[in-house]
This record gives structure tokens, sequence and C-alpha cells, in this order.
């Protein structure tokens, strides 16, 4: 059994023992006052190999509502804004569930669950890309190196031992070596080597638009129109703010806003940081700025839940839910309750 398979097994039976003696239960209750905000991205009906962790089931992401329905009390955006504004109180065991990027599936796949099961969201819009038949790079990139693969394409990708991946067919560990070397080479390096993958591997993309396609403003009229689901700045076109220069964070900041609020019913009043790792995609001066265009809070990637009574509104912490280990009931439930984060903490397992 390889070394990284044998960590895998220890890692599961041990999150089923912390379980099976309802540890959930008890960081439920200790973490009680506490919002905790749960972070997906797109939700499929369809099947990708290898997974891509962006698409989760909707087998698996109704089960998780449901357990959020049965143990949490599911909280609206605007809740939230008001709270950490001193305008209300949020209950105990409040939850806010939140969708990154505007994806096209939140609405034909994720939308019908929330409806069924009455539960609010919150949606982060990309929002110059609205409308768009644009797909994000990072997921184009993982369409090509998979396609590239299946048709048996030579690949020459960025990224420690990317090329070596890809030429055992291990999309996806090529595919996250190349991305998070693209991610820091600037936007010239990034369209320079999405052109050549595109002439070597050519794709269809109108067959990948329904799941990695975005969000036209009549689906963002029909979900606020129910009444369950909010919006919030996602950027103008999803750059990260730790790579922008001070005179660009108007056009990625500022300016989507004041669009978004044209388009909307509602104050666009929340943000959410692309990649939002606190310090490294984003910094202190960069929330500044925030509060200096009106907004009220921003999420972050950070993995803890938040105290909405004294926490820096500006830089509130999400629970990831993809299409991996994050999604095992017995992970997810744990990590809902901050039981996850206080044993990373005090073990550095």
């Amino acid at each position: 059994m390889a070394l990284h398979e044998l960590k895998q097994r220890l890692k599961k039976g041990t999150l089923r023992v912390m379980a099976r003696f309802g540890l959930d239960r008890v960081f439920r209750h200790l973490n009680r006052d506490k919002l905790l905000v749960v972070m997906y991205h797109g939700v499929t009906s369809k099947c990708y190999y290898p997974p891509i962790w962006t698409q989760l089931p909707v087998e698996i992401f109704r089960s998780q509502l449901e357990f959020l329905r049965d143990h949490y009390r599911v909280v609206t955006l605007p809740e939230v804004i008001a709270a950490v504004e001193g305008k209300g109180i949020l209950p105990e065991r409040a939850a806010l569930i939140t969708f990154d990027d505007g994806i096209k599936n939140n609405f034909s796949v994720a939308f019908p669950v929330l409806q069924e099961l009455g539960l609010p969201a919150g949606i982060f819009l990309t929002v110059d890309l609205v409308g768009s038949t644009e797909l994000f790079w990072f997921d184009e990139l993982y369409l090509l190196v998979q396609e590239g693969c299946r048709l048996g394409v030579p690949l020459d990708l960025m990224g420690k031992g990317a090329n070596e991946h890809y030429q055992r067919g291990e999309i996806w560990n090529a595919y996250t070596s190349c991305v998070e070397s693209v991610k820091r080479a600037g936007s010239v390096t990034r369209d320079t080597l999405l052109e050549r993958l595109r002439r070597e591997v050519p794709i269809e993309r109108e067959p990948w638009l329904e799941d990695f396609g975005l969000l036209n403003w009549d689906d963002v009229a029909v979900m606020e129109g129910s009444g369950l689901v909010s919006f919030g700045v996602h950027t103008a076109t999803h750059r990260i703010l730790s790579e922008l220069e001070d005179h660009e964070l108007v056009a990625e900041v500022l300016n989507p806003r004041q669009k978004m609020s044209s388009k909307t019913v509602g104050d666009a009043a929340s943000f959410c940081f692309p990649n939002g790792r606190p310090g490294v995609d984003f910094h202190p001066r960069h929330q500044d700025f925030l509060r200096e265009c009106g907004y009220r809070c921003a999420f972050t990637t950070k993995n803890e839940l938040f105290d909405w009574r004294g926490g820096e509104p500006m830089g509130i912490g999400r629970v990831p839910a993809g299409n991996d280990c994050t999604s095992d009931p017995c992970y997810f439930s744990l990590s809902t309750s901050g039981a996850v984060r206080f044993f990373r903490r005090f073990t550095g397992a």
C-alpha cells in the first residue's frame, strides 16, 4: 500500500471515530454563537473524471443542505450584513450558504434544490462576465489538460512536476501543479500558455457552458425574485487583489459594485475575495479600500467559523465544500462544527 493511500485511510478512520463519539455535536454546541459560512462553487448533475473540486455532484449537495437544515439555522446574506453592523442578531448555530463566481449551474442545478428545501443563499458574481460566454481560465485549463490527455496530445505545461504527471496520465496532479504556477505568473504568461494549449487541443466550448459558463442577468433576476438568493461582488473579472496596482482596484472592486447595484434590487454591500487567502491574496489596505467603496462585509477562504459579534467584517472565514474529502459526510459534519479547525490548530495534523 502506498504511503499516500495509507495516510488517507488513517485520516478517514480518525474522522469516523471522531464522528462516532459525537464530537461534531460537542463543537456545534461550543460554537453555537459563531456563524458558519459554507463555501460552494458549482453544483453539477454530470460526472467528471478526474473529479474537479469546484463541481460538487448534486446528490452530495442536497444531502449537505439537508444536514444544514437539520442542524443549523440557515440565514440570509442581508441578515449577516445587518448583524456585523450591529443592526440585527443572528440565532444560535447560524449558517450562511454561499457560492463563488456566479456559475451557470448555480441557477440550473443548485437553485431548484434551494427552492425545494426552502433555504436561502448568497452568490458572489464576477460582475463583468455575467451574461458572457467566457470560461474562467482555470476551468478552461482543466478542460484542455483533460482533453489533451484523452486524445494523447503531448503538452508542455508549467509547474513543478506538471509534465511528468501529465505523461503518466495523472490529470488532476498535472492540472493542480500547473494552475498554481500559472496563477502567480501574471496575465501575460497565463494568456500565452492558454493560447498555445487552445491551438494544440481544440475543444468545443458550447457543451461545457452549462457547468463552466456563467449566469446571465435574467437568471439573477429570477433567483433574486424568489426571495431566497441574494448577491454580492466577486470583482469584475476575478483578478486577485494582491496582484493589482492601486489604480486597477477601481475597475475590479468599485465599478462592479456600482454596476451590480444598477442591475439588482438590493444594494451590493458584500464582497468576496478571489482566491481569498489573508496576507497572500489580499492585505489590510484592500480591506480599507472595500470600506471606502461602501462594502460592509467581505468573505475570505480562511477555513474558520466567524465571531459575528466582534470579528473583522472584512475578513469573514468560510468552510469549504468541494468534490473531495471536504464533502465526506464525517468530514463535513466535523468541519462545519469547527472541530477540524480546532484539532488542526492544536495538533498540527
